[in-house]
């Protein structure tokens, strides 16, 4: 009796190397995208710095179980590095929602955005993110800090990013 390996089958081996490689892909991808995420922060976080915005309100939606479709969109007005407005509004309204100043602490601005993927790079979580190619700020961050955790994801898609006058 001859053993045959699977890949000298030509139709089988054809078969199982392109199923191999699907379920390789994507490991692949998330290896390559690891090593280079590094540099894309800091070439991004040089295209922000360089942009020179100081007052600038940007919107984002955060993804999450209590939002599948349809999270609030949140607004953000940051000058001179602080955040000094928050509003939400929610799905499908026209009204915003103010935030309680005493509640700035907990939003970002684009600088801490960058911090954010920074700290998420340096630990064993999942990271994506996608930039401006203009101005260099992230516009998408998925970040799961366990893949074993349901609902510790973090899922921000920013709407927008308007400049303001100072």
């Amino acid at each position: 009796m001859r053993l045959i390996p699977i890949f000298d089958r030509p139709s089988l081996g054809r078969r199982v190397t392109a199923a191999a490689a699907l379920c390789l892909a994507p490991l692949l991808v998330v290896l390559t995208a690891s090593a280079a995420e590094p540099e894309e922060l800091a070439k991004h976080r040089s295209l922000w710095q360089a942009a020179g915005v100081d007052a600038y309100e940007y919107a984002y939606n955060k993804y999450c179980d209590c939002h599948r479709e349809t999270p609030p969109e949140t607004f953000v007005t940051v000058r001179g590095g602080e955040v000094v407005g928050v509003r939400h509004r929610p799905f499908g309204f026209e009204h915003y929602v103010e935030a309680e100043p005493r509640n700035f602490e907990w939003y970002w601005t684009v600088d801490g955005l960058f911090d954010l993927v920074g700290t998420a790079l340096q630990s064993d979580a999942e990271v994506r993110v996608d930039y401006d190619p203009a101005l260099g700020h992230p516009t998408r961050i998925y970040v799961d800090y366990d893949a074993d955790l349901i609902g510790d994801e973090l899922d921000l898609r920013l709407t927008r990013l308007d400049r303001l006058a100072d």
